[in-house]
């Protein structure tokens, strides 16, 4: 029997923890606002996708799981626009931030797509469009998760500024 080192994995935990306790008022905000608009998008969405063989509660945990996940590509898209125009960037007028965070999440949200959608069916990562979803004709990519990419992020901003969080 192999022997497994536990040690590599509690570094990886202890710098995990490190970060969520390093993160700011406005990286909360970006990620619980994102996961609570992205979780009520997840939920008004669910007739463009097939059920499959699964039960009502079991496609709202789906979505909820898909929301954190969402959360977090925003937080990532806003942690990648900070690099580029400084923390306070949601504040400020500069174009480039918002085109890295919408950006982002847009290429994130395609990739995804794509990927969920060429893997068997029976997967727990992949799904299946109802006949209401509408594609892009060239591409054949679906609408909504795309729309999505443009309204979520946008709310999330508006949602972070109205909470009069002050740039860190």
């Amino acid at each position: 029997m192999q022997e497994v080192e536990i040690r590599p994995l509690a570094i990886c935990w202890r710098r995990l923890f490190r970060r969520t306790c390093s993160m700011t008022r406005t990286h909360w905000l970006i990620l619980i606002c994102g996961s609570l608009v992205a979780f009520v998008w997840e939920i008004f969405q669910m007739p463009f996708f097939e059920p499959g063989d699964l039960e009502p509660f079991e496609r709202t945990i789906r979505c909820g799981i898909a929301s954190l996940g969402d959360g977090v590509i925003l937080l990532t898209g806003y942690s990648l626009a900070a690099l580029r125009g400084g923390h306070a960037w949601l504040w400020q007028a500069a174009k480039m931030p918002y085109a890295v965070y919408f950006g982002f999440g847009l290429v994130v949200a395609i990739a995804v797509e794509m990927i969920a959608t060429s893997l068997p069916a029976n997967s727990f990562l992949s799904w299946r469009y109802s006949e209401l979803m509408p594609h892009e004709p060239v591409t054949g990519l679906a609408l909504i998760p795309i729309a999505m990419w443009t309204v979520v992020p946008a709310l999330t901003i508006l949602l972070v500024r109205f909470a009069r969080a002050e740039p860190d």
